[in-house]
Order: C-alpha cells, then structure tokens, then sequence
C-alpha cells in the first residue's frame, strides 16, 4: 500500500486525519458576523451567532471517521447531536460525491457512503471541503484500504 495521505493506521484501525479548514472557515466566519453585531449595536444577533460559532468550533473536535478491519465495520461520528454510526463492511454500498453550487460557486463538496440497513439505503457524510478532487482522493484511499484488506484476508 501507497503512503496514506488522509489517514493514521492504528494496528488494523485506519483513524482518518482531522480536517479544520472548513470547519474553521465556518466557526470564525459565523464568529465575524456576531462581531459585526456587536457593531451595529445588534445583541441578538451576537448571541445568536455566538452561540452557534462555538458550537461548530466544538463539532470539528468531536468528529472522526474510523475504519476498523478488525471489527470489519465503519465507525462515523459527525456533528455534537447525532450519534455515532457503526457501518459493517458487508453493508457497504458505495460512495456519494456531493458537489453543492452557488450562482457557478462550488460552496460544500461532501463525500457520503452510501450503505444499507435493514433492507433500505441510508447514507452517512464521511468528509466535507470545497473541492472535488480531494474527496475524490479520499474516496481512492478508503477503496485502497478495502482493496488491501480484502486481498490479505
């Protein structure tokens, strides 16, 4: 296997890095406009998006993607409310890439597994960012990864 670029390989656990750009682009932009409140003299608005700014700081620390061969599943958290999510290889479908598109400005690029549970399709976000081609490496590892396992097992 290639060098991982996206990943840390724990034993037969693959943790994937933490990524705090987008994250922090949206935490210190949402801080930037409850700054201007204060501005323009508007507490509600500083509250509002304080509040909010602090709470996606403490998200980006709170989220990781786990691909665990020996356990053979996916362990996704993502966000402060929504639980984690333990996906068995077996279940595993494929991956969705989501390219989300303002007046010709790719604004969200989000990388989904797609995956089945109790008969019907689900999915699950494993990474955000703004371009494409990232998610699109990304997808390529995780597939190396299960490629790797598959061939030694």
């Amino acid at each position: 296997m290639t060098q991982l670029k996206y990943f840390i390989k724990n034993g037969n656990r693959y943790v994937m890095k933490k990524e705090y750009a987008f994250g922090f682009i949206i935490s210190f932009g949402l801080a930037g406009i409850a700054l201007t409140g204060i501005w323009i003299n508007e507490l509600s608005i500083t509250w509002i998006l304080g509040i909010l700014s602090v709470l996606c700081f403490i998200s980006i620390w709170l989220k990781h993607v786990i691909i665990d061969l020996d356990k053979k599943e996916f362990v996704l958290k993502s966000g402060l409310i929504v639980p984690s999510v333990c996906i068995p290889l077996k279940d595993f479908q494929n991956f969705e890439l989501v390219r989300t598109k303002q007046y010709l400005i790719t604004t969200n690029t989000s990388l989904n597994i797609c995956y089945l549970k109790d008969g019907k399709e689900k999915y699950a976000i494993l990474s955000q960012g703004f371009t494409t081609q990232k998610m699109q490496n990304l997808a390529n590892e995780i597939d190396e990864i299960l490629n790797d396992n598959e061939r030694q097992g």
